[in-house]
C-alpha cells in the first residue's frame, strides 16, 4: 500500500459561544481537513483542531504549505502509511516545530492503519484500558452569575471537574469570578484556572495565593511559556499543584521542566506534541518522572475528537487524572453529543460524550465518517482545497 493523493482543506467551525481567555476571544475554530488517499482505496481523515497563532504558531496556510510543499512531494506521496515512526522522523527533520502540520498527517496514517486491519485506532496503541474517559469541562466566559449558573449546569449533568478561563480580567475581576464558581457548585467539585500563559510571575504569585482559599486543583501555565524558572519558583510558594501546557511541547520541553522541578503535572495537547506517536513518547516521559497527564483538545470536529480518544483509551497511565478532550462541547456549548445527537459536525457519528465521559469510538480507525455535506457548507471564505498527487 502507497499514499497516492494527499488533499488539504480548508474549514471554518464557527463557536456556539465566543471563547475568552488572555490571548484574546475567538469565535471560530479553523481548521485543516486532510484527505489522505491510497493505491488501494483506502482514505484516511484527518482534522487539525483549531489554529491559533498565539498559542501554537500555526495557521491554516503555514500547515498546507508543509503538507503541499515539504512533507507531501518528499516524505508522504509514495511512502507506505504503515511506516509511521520513519514518516514522523522524517517531518521533524524537515520542520522544526510546526507540531499541528505534523499532527495531522499522524492522525491520517493512523486512520488508514486501523481501516486496513480492520480495528479501531486504540487497538495499534496497546488495546483498551479506559472504557469511559472522565471529563473536564473547560467554561465560557461570562459574568459571575452566568459562570456560577453555567457550573451548576454542568455539576447536574455530570461533570465534577471545571476549568475556568483567567488572565483576560483584572486579577480582582478574575478572584470573584472563582469565588462565584466555588460558592455555586460546593466543595466537592473540582476548580481548574489557567491564565494561559497571560500573567507575569510577580502578578501570578500574587493571585494564586489569593485565590487559594478556594481550593485550586490545579493552576495552569500562570507564567509565560518561555519563562520555566518562573514555574519552578512560583510552584514552591503557592498551596495548588502547577502545571504546564504552553511551556511543555517539545519532547525536550518536558525533559527541562522535570529537571528543573518546575511542575507537578502537564497538560498534553496532542497537535502541540505533534500527534499520536508522539503524544505516547510523551507521555512515557511524564510517567518516568511520576507525574500525571491531562489531555485537552485544540476545540475540534468530532474528528479532531476522536483521535484524542483512542489516545486516552489506550493509555493506563492516562486513568488517574480527568481530561478536557472536549472539543465537541466546547464548539457547540453543551455538556453532552447525545441529547439531542449533534448533526452538521465534520463527522457523521460525533464520538459519545454523555454524563460526563467520554466512549472511544470502536469501528476501523478512527471510527468516525466523513460528513461531506458539512465539508462544503464549512468552507473557510477565501481559501481554496489543494491537492498532490504522485
Amino acid at each position: 500500500m502507497r499514499i497516492s493523493k494527499i488533499e488539504c482543506i480548508p474549514l471554518s467551525l464557527h463557536f456556539a459561544k465566543p471563547v475568552v481567555m488572555s490571548g484574546g476571544a475567538e469565535a471560530c475554530s479553523d481548521v485543516i481537513l486532510v484527505k489522505m488517499h491510497t493505491d488501494e482505496g483506502i482514505m484516511g481523515i484527518a482534522e487539525s483542531g483549531g489554529t491559533s497563532p498565539w498559542y501554537m504558531g500555526e495557521s491554516q496556510d503555514s500547515i498546507m504549505h508543509n503538507i503541499n510543499s515539504v512533507f507531501g512531494p518528499n516524505i508522504l506521496l509514495g511512502e507506505d502509511p504503515f511506516n509511521i515512526e520513519k514518516i514522523v522522523a522524517r517531518m521533524d527533520s524537515a520542520a522544526k516545530r510546526n507540531t499541528q502540520a505534523k499532527a495531522v498527517i499522524d492522525y491520517a496514517l493512523h486512520d488508514i492503519m486501523g481501516k486496513a486491519l480492520g480495528v479501531p485506532v486504540y487497538k495499534l496503541l496497546g488495546g483498551l484500558s479506559n472504557e469511559k474517559i472522565p471529563l473536564g469541562f473547560v467554561m465560557s466566559s461570562g459574568t459571575n452569575e452566568e459562570v456560577a449558573a453555567e457550573g451548576r449546569m454542568l455539576v447536574k449533568a455530570g461533570f465534577h471537574c471545571l476549568k475556568l478561563k483567567v488572565g483576560a480580567r483584572t486579577d480582582e475581576e478574575d478572584l470573584e469570578m472563582v469565588g462565584a464558581l466555588r460558592e455555586a457548585v460546593g466543595s466537592g467539585v473540582k476548580i481548574m484556572i489557567d491564565a494561559n500563559g497571560g500573567w507575569h510571575y510577580n502578578q501570578a504569585l500574587n493571585i494564586l495565593k489569593k485565590v487559594a482559599k478556594y481550593d485550586i486543583f490545579i493552576a495552569e501555565q500562570p507564567v509565560p511559556w518561555w519563562d520555566i524558572d518562573g514555574l519552578a519558583r512560583l510552584r514552591k510558594k503557592v498551596d495548588m499543584p502547577v502545571f504546564a501546557d504552553e511551556s511543555a511541547a517539545e519532547l525536550s520541553d518536558l525533559i527541562q521542566l522535570i529537571q528543573k522541578d518546575a511542575v507537578e503535572g502537564f497538560f498534553l495537547k496532542i497537535a502541540k506534541a505533534g500527534g499520536i506517536l508522539k503524544s505516547q513518547k510523551w507521555i512515557s516521559i511524564a510517567q518516568a518522572a511520576g507525574l500525571p497527564v491531562m489531555c485537552g483538545c485544540m476545540i475540534d470536529s468530532g474528528i479532531g475528537a476522536a483521535a484524542s480518544a483512542h489516545l486516552i483509551a489506550a493509555t493506563e497511565w492516562m486513568s488517574r487524572i480527568e481530561h478536557e478532550a472536549i472539543g465537541p462541547l466546547n464548539l457547540y456549548n453543551r455538556p453532552d453529543t447525545v441529547n439531542p445527537p449533534i448533526k452538521n459536525d465534520l463527522a457523521v457519528n460525533v464520538p459519545r460524550y454523555e454524563n460526563g465521559y467520554l466512549y472511544p469510538p470502536d469501528g476501523p480507525g478512527l471510527g468516525v465518517d466523513l460528513n461531506e455535506a458539512a465539508v462544503q457548507q464549512l468552507a473557510t471564505p477565501g481559501k481554496s482545497p489543494t491537492v498532490i498527487s504522485r
